[in-house]
């Protein structure tokens, strides 16, 4: 069932004026090392990087300094220690040239997991603000993830690569449900892309509802956001918290100001 569509019928595309440190960000990330978060990678398990794939300088966090183009990786996140609900998280990331196997042959590939409540596993139980080159924004759900939202109906049947698309309800979006399989896509609003150099990503978690930002401009939404455990469906549990991660995913990438503040 579909709930609260009143609420995606909110501005997508709306540009907001980018807040200023006085108005109550925190960081998350604190430019020097990694207090608070802890890495998990394949082959390795968590807190262990022997081959430096996570490096910090300048304030940011750089992934694959150094790494031969083409050369074989592990893959994984940055994850912190404690749960965050009710927020607007927001970080700047630009993408380096090099790319790895086993994703050599793909666009670049990033992300920002949030809501993770099961154990740490690559690609955990989760919501993700998808950071890829020509989808930066995307809303992925993943293993049991669901929520409600409104998609272009032309998009609707769309099969991989392509997925369908957000649209408010007020421009014509119909409602979908996000997250009927394990791990379910769709596109952000069509008119906003990625720019060259820095991007600014946000997302807004309030109550059970999620709203994506980039550069300024809502890309996504959806609301209801719930867990209905795959191994014995029909039962879904609202979900309105959880950990945060920065998705390492083969591709050369730079975090940098990784702040949070309360949702307003």
């Amino acid at each position: 069932m579909i709930l609260s569509l009143p609420c995606l019928a909110l501005a997508a595309g709306l540009t907001l004026a980018p807040p200023d440190s006085s108005e109550g960000w925190t960081p998350l990330f604190n430019g020097k090392d990694l207090t608070g978060w802890y890495t998990f990678l394949q082959q390795h398990g968590k807190d262990s990087d022997p081959d430096k794939i996570v490096t910090i300088e300048d304030g940011a966090i750089h992934l694959y300094k150094g790494f031969a183009d083409k050369s074989k990786v592990v893959m994984g996140y940055i994850g912190t220690e404690k749960e965050y609900g009710d927020y607007h998280l927001r970080l700047q990331y630009r993408w380096g040239d090099a790319k790895f196997e086993p994703r050599y042959a793909l666009k670049k590939d990033a992300g920002l997991y949030y809501h993770i409540t099961g154990p740490d596993v690559v690609w955990p139980r989760s919501l993700q603000y998808q950071i890829e080159e020509t989808n930066v924004g995307d809303l992925i759900a993943l293993f049991g993830m669901q929520a409600d939202t409104t998609i272009d109906p032309k998009t609707r049947d769309a099969k991989s690569p392509d997925y369908p698309t957000f649209l408010p309800a007020d421009r014509g979006g119909e409602p979908r449900v996000l997250g009927l399989k394990g791990i379910d896509y769709q596109h952000r609003l069509a008119e906003v892309a990625e720019r060259d150099g820095w991007n600014d990503v946000e997302v807004i978690a309030r109550g059970d509802e999620v709203t994506h930002l980039l550069n300024g401009r809502v890309v996504n939404r959806g609301v209801a956001v719930r867990f209905d455990d795959p191994e014995k469906p029909g039962h879904p549990v609202p979900l309105t918290k959880g950990r945060i991660a920065l998705e390492i995913e083969a591709a050369e990438l730079w975090f940098r100001n990784v702040e949070i503040r309360p949702a307003k």
